[in-house]
């Protein structure tokens, strides 16, 4: 079940899904807790599921990356178990979305769930989640960031540490929210959308599917699907894919 989200018929911010903090089955019954990816994010993923799942920290046994030697440098304690588009999902496993791009996140995430992978909503016991909120499955809330009264998450969606959305604010399936990204009071970004670090969308503000704030930018107007928003205040121009 998803809940629409009003937006005009150019904007292209689709959908947004209902209440649900924990996922179908949660942490508590996943034999197998695997990362898909295994850059730099997932490294961070990986602190931070141990962080909120202490009791599961030995249900974590390793990620899964097109690159075998991402982690070759790095002493993590866990290795690379699969190419992603390779893997068959087992009984007993959950998946934790560790990629940084809202495309790929997609296309990953919706591969492995056509072969049965069900994705875990991880939510760090740093950040603050009102009540009042809405987090879509999948998705990733990391340290100190804030889902304000009433705001929504979608399916899958991103919100790195220290970003935040104001009150009623709502972010789409598979978008990202950058360190320090901002939405405010009311605002809305679509499906896919990509905040840099530091980029904010002004209270009541729009910015459609597959578009992408700038880092250091403000969205003060609204913005169509697959546009670029750029400087301060923002300015806009078509984002070629």
């Amino acid at each position: 079940m998803r809940a629409e989200v009003p937006c005009s018929p150019d904007e292209g911010c689709g959908v947004v899904t209902p209440r649900r903090t924990v996922p179908v089955g949660g942490v508590s019954t996943a034999s197998r807790i695997i990362l898909v990816g295994a850059g730099g994010f997932g490294r961070e993923v990986l602190h931070w599921a141990r962080d909120a799942w202490p009791d599961q920290a030995s249900q974590i046994v390793g990620f899964l990356s097109a690159e075998r030697h991402a982690l070759d440098r790095h002493d993590c304690g866990l290795e690379i178990i699969a190419d992603p588009g390779l893997y068959q999902p087992q009984a007993g496993d959950a998946f934790l979305l560790a990629i940084g791009i809202p495309q790929v996140r997609r296309r990953v995430a919706e591969s492995l769930q056509s072969r049965g992978g069900v994705f875990l909503t991880l939510i760090h016991p740093t950040a603050i989640v009102a009540p009042t909120a809405s987090i879509g499955d999948g998705s990733i809330i990391c340290p100190y960031a804030i889902v304000s009264d009433a705001a929504t998450v979608g399916v899958c969606t991103l919100l790195n540490y220290h970003s935040s959305l104001g009150h009623d604010a709502s972010a789409g399936d598979y978008a990202v929210l950058s360190p320090y990204a901002t939405l405010g009071g009311h605002a809305h970004v679509g499906e896919d959308v990509f905040m840099g670090m530091h980029a904010s969308v002004g209270p009541g503000k729009r910015v459609g599917a597959r578009s992408k704030v700038s880092a250091n930018s403000c969205a003060l107007v609204d913005a169509p699907a697959d546009s670029i928003i750029y400087g301060v205040p923002g300015r806009m121009g078509p984002l070629i894919h």
